[in-house]
């Protein structure tokens, strides 16, 4: 064999080993790609599979919440004596759970504000003006925010203020759903909004009446003469966290207390 086609079958060899390398390389990558997605597969997976048993378990954790608070008379036959109740802690098939109730007389239902009646305004006015003196986060005056508020749920009322905002949006024209809607109302940051979220609420009444036993100290002074009478509305809301190795699963329920509904849920953690 001469010298030229020596060559010619070296570089032939050369050339089939490099194609052959170039098979092996894609076929490797494709398997490997075919195992990360399955491995993502499989985690997605057992997340929507752990997202819905927690939320299953979570539901009957909250109905036997709702039994427990049936049975009781009010706050008062409850086995603790704050606004917030200690972490219950408990199992349910292999699933640690955790639950906690704050009883919602301990704050101001933002809702009472919906009538424009003038006596709520004055008293919420006094809890604004108090919050904004003890946090130094500035705020409208109370005055102006229970106006604000009173307008922002009135279906009649069309507030140019919110229209002219860019982008332009409208008030609501009902009674709100969380209080964190406050935080959308004209002149509310989102530091008011944090400074405010302990003392307040949002439930299905217009009546606000408050524990001033298990209040903190700041309401039981702006409330001092407002009681929880006979027959007012008492609404507690659940939180339940679900804990799955590393991760969390959040449910926050709204119960009117005395009679066994659920008035919101949300797959969510509880507002502060």
């Amino acid at each position: 064999m001469n010298r030229s086609l020596m060559h010619t079958a070296h570089k032939q060899r050369g050339v089939a080993l490099i194609t052959a390398l170039l098979v092996v390389a894609l076929a490797v990558t494709a398997a490997v790609g075919m195992v990360l997605r399955g491995q993502a597969d499989i985690r997605r997976s057992s997340a929507v599979f752990e997202r819905d048993l927690s939320r299953h378990i979570a539901l009957g954790a909250e109905k036997m919440v709702l039994q427990i608070l049936e049975q009781a008379d009010g706050p008062d036959e409850l086995l603790w004596d704050t606004c917030l109740s200690p972490v219950l802690p408990f199992e349910v098939d292999q699933v640690q759970l955790q639950a906690t109730l704050d009883n919602m007389r301990c704050r101001y239902n933002l809702n009472a504000l919906a009538g424009g009646d003038e006596q709520e305004q004055a008293d919420f006015a006094r809890l604004v003006d108090r919050v904004a003196q003890d946090s130094g986060v500035t705020m409208p005056s109370g005055a102006q925010l229970a106006v604000a508020i009173s307008d922002w749920m009135d279906p009649e009322t069309d507030d140019p203020l919110y229209r002219l905002q860019d982008p332009p949006r409208l008030s609501a024209n009902r009674t709100m759903l969380v209080a964190s809607e406050l935080s959308s109302v004209a002149g509310v940051s989102s530091e008011a909004w944090q400074a405010l979220a302990p003392y307040v609420t949002a439930y299905p009444s217009e009546a606000s009446p408050i524990d001033l036993e298990r209040s903190p100290d700041l309401m039981k002074e702006v409330f001092a003469d407002r009681t929880a009478a006979d027959g007012a509305p008492w609404f507690m809301r659940l939180q339940i966290v679900a804990q799955f190795g590393d991760r969390r699963f959040f449910q926050c329920t709204l119960l009117d207390a005395p009679n066994g509904k659920v008035i919101l849920r949300e797959q969510t953690a509880c507002e502060p």
